[in-house]
């Protein structure tokens, strides 16, 4: 269901082939592209008059569109056009209604989807674009994770990027046929060792990255700070902008959504307004594609916090109550606290 008036366009790319190209500027959360698949088929190796019947079956102008992207993939190992494009660019898509994130599907079939637009969008490892599937649809939406000036080449990326550069490099090669030149990559054209100055840089993305996979394992949330009032009012607040820092430098705003919110929710707490709103309508602008529950439930807090929003200000209030207490040598306890997101896991 592609718009009459995209926000993007395709483009041939120096050296990648053709490539997606924002054709005016894109918002951070905003929607480029809802695209049904060309073509759906379970994981494995068929005929390769299969792979032509499934490529004849499509009406133009999608079967020329399908025919024309790219295809890594040498003629013995795939002999028909259609095969090596379907290995190139198939995007694995959960079809089971009651599947488990991580393990493997019923009956062991994995299938893939070829989206002869959202599949031009080359690869980064600091993407600007991420995917979001809808099975009742069978659709894949393509929204912009940061800020996309006009003309710039719209990537998604073809792995985890919180990978070492090893591990990405090593994958792309092996399932791409292609080494990434992105600004977190190092790059070179012979055999020769890698610079000390690259080697340098790489390592550090590769903290960085490191750091971020595990952030929320070892840093302080929302919740377990919300009802301590032990712990410094602005703790999560600050880890949690050193966060938003590293997936700047990384380009790895997948991530930002969890951080940007929980910032705003402990403005909500400590009854900071202006604040929350700041934080507050950045998750709404990042949330309307990736998560519209939790935009809907800003959209109203946002109207008026302070009566909308049961726990408004809480940690403020906590902190007056037991600054009157200690004045008047009462014993603290805390006041109830309407949990928002229910029990600490």
């Amino acid at each position: 269901m592609a718009s009459r008036n995209p926000c993007f366009r395709i483009e041939q790319t120096p050296h990648k082939g053709m490539g997606m190209f924002a054709a005016r500027d894109i918002s951070p959360g905003e929607l480029v592209i809802v695209e049904h698949p060309a073509i759906i088929l379970p994981a494995g190796d068929f005929p390769t008059e299969a792979y032509n019947a499934l490529g004849d079956a499509l009406p133009e102008p999608r079967r020329s569109n399908l025919l024309a992207m790219g295809n890594c993939r040498s003629l013995a190992e795939c002999p028909s056009p259609v095969e090596g494009i379907v290995h190139t660019n198939a995007m694995m898509l959960e079809l089971n209604p009651n599947a488990v994130l991580g393990e493997p599907p019923i009956g062991g079939i994995l299938y893939g989807g070829v989206y002869p637009l959202i599949n031009r969008a080359n690869h980064s490892c600091g993407p600007n674009v991420a995917i979001k599937w809808d099975r009742a649809a069978l659709t894949l939406t393509l929204y912009a994770l940061r800020a996309i000036s006009a003309g710039t080449e719209i990537h998604k990326t073809y792995l985890d990027p919180a990978l070492p550069h090893a591990e990405r490099t090593t994958h792309l090669l092996k399932n791409y046929r292609f080494a990434c030149d992105c600004p977190w990559c190092a790059i070179r054209t012979d055999d020769a060792p890698l610079a000390p100055e690259d080697l340098a840089r790489v390592a550090v993305s590769d903290a960085r990255r490191a750091a971020l996979g595990r952030w929320i394992f070892t840093h302080l949330r929302f919740k377990k700070w919300s009802r301590d009032l032990a712990r410094a009012d602005d703790v999560v607040i600050t880890e949690h902008l050193e966060a938003l820092e590293l997936i700047r430098l990384e380009g790895m705003e997948g991530l930002q959504n969890l951080f940007v919110e929980e910032i705003a929710m402990c403005y909500a707490l400590l009854g900071d307004l202006d604040e929350f709103a700041r934080w507050g309508k950045m998750t709404v602008q990042l949330s309307r594609i990736e998560d519209p529950p939790v935009a809907a439930q800003f959209e109203e807090w946002l109207v008026d916090p302070a009566k909308r929003m049961k726990q408004w200000a809480w940690r403020k209030k906590q902190r007056q109550i037991s600054a009157k207490r200690r004045n008047n040598n009462v014993e603290e306890t805390l006041s109830d606290f309407p949990l928002l997101f229910g029990a600490e896991d």
